[in-house]
C-alpha cells in the first residue's frame, strides 16, 4: 500500500500531485507528517520543491479551469477527511477530461464532497466574522478562535478593513497558527501556544458591560435555546465573551 507523506503545506501537496503524475503512481493515502498512523510499510516522503509546486499550480487553470484551482485551494483549507487523496483524484480526472465535468456540480458523486467541504469552509468563515471577540491588551487587540477549518486567510481582509489603523492578532488554536496585523502588514505564522496576559481593568469593565447589554436586550418570555444554538453554534461559545459562562 503506497502512502505519500508530506510537510502539510499546500506547496507540499502540489509536490505529491507532481510525484503521482510523473512517477505514474497511485497512492492509496496522502497524509501530513504529523499524522499518527500505524502502517505495515513506511510511507514515501515527498519533499517540498517550490518549482514543482509552481508547475502543478500553473497547470490547473491551463488544463482544467480557474474554478478548479479555486476549489482545490479552498478544499485544501477545509477539514474534509482524506482531502489530499480526494483532491488528487479530482485533479487526475481534470487532467484527462478538462473542466467540463465541473458543470455537473452536486450531480457528480466525486464533486459532491468537495463542494460540501468548500461550502462548510465559507460558512464557518462567515460565522466567525461575527463571532470573533477581541480583547484590548494595552492597545494591542487579540482574539482566539477554535475553528474546524483553516479560515484565517478568509477572515484576514474583513478584519484588516475594520481595524486598518490597529495592531491585532487572531490565534487559531485548532491549526496552531496566528494572523498578525502590525504596521499595516499582515502575515500568518506558526503559533502552537500563545499565552495572553491578564486583561486590564478597563477591558474587564467593557467586557462586563457587553455581557450586561447581551443579558438586558434578551426577552425572557421569548428565549429559545435551540434557535440560539442554530444561529450561534455552541462550539464557538468558549471564545465569546457574552456566552462563555453558559458552558
Amino acid at each position: 500500500m503506497l502512502c505519500y507523506q508530506y510537510d502539510g503545506s499546500l506547496e507540499g501537496f502540489y509536490c505529491c500531485v507532481f510525484e503521482s503524475v510523473y512517477a505514474k503512481e497511485e497512492p492509496q493515502a496522502i497524509e501530513p507528517a504529523e499524522a499518527e498512523q500505524v502502517r505495515l510499510f513506511p510511507p514515501k516522503w515527498i519533499e517540498t520543491d517550490g518549482e514543482k509546486a509552481a508547475r502543478v499550480r500553473k497547470s490547473i487553470p491551463q488544463k482544467i479551469s480557474d474554478e478548479a484551482l479555486r476549489l482545490v485551494e479552498e478544499v485544501f483549507c477545509s477539514c474534509l477527511e482524506e482531502k489530499e487523496l480526494k483532491l488528487l483524484l479530482f485533479l487526475q480526472r481534470g487532467y484527462k477530461q478538462g473542466g467540463t465535468f465541473l458543470r455537473a456540480g452536486q450531480a457528480d458523486a466525486q464533486l459532491t464532497p468537495l463542494l460540501a467541504a468548500q461550502r462548510h469552509l465559507w460558512g464557518e468563515a462567515h460565522l466567525l466574522k461575527g463571532f470573533v471577540r477581541f480583547a484590548d491588551y494595552n492597545g494591542y487587540l487579540a482574539a482566539t478562535i477554535t475553528p474546524k477549518n483553516f479560515v484565517l486567510p478568509f477572515l484576514a481582509q474583513h478584519f484588516i478593513t475594520r481595524y486598518r489603523n490597529e495592531h491585532f492578532m487572531i490565534h487559531d488554536k485548532t491549526n496552531k497558527v496566528a494572523l498578525l496585523y502590525e504596521n499595516r502588514q499582515m502575515r500568518i505564522v506558526a503559533a502552537e501556544h500563545i499565552e495572553l496576559p491578564e486583561i486590564g481593568e478597563e477591558e474587564a469593565q467593557f467586557q462586563a458591560l457587553w455581557k450586561l447589554f447581551y443579558d438586558t436586550v434578551a426577552i425572557e418570555g421569548r428565549e429559545n435555546p435551540r434557535c440560539r444554538m442554530t444561529h450561534m453554534p455552541k462550539r464557538y461559545w468558549e471564545n465569546m465573551t457574552e456566552v462563555r459562562e453558559l458552558l
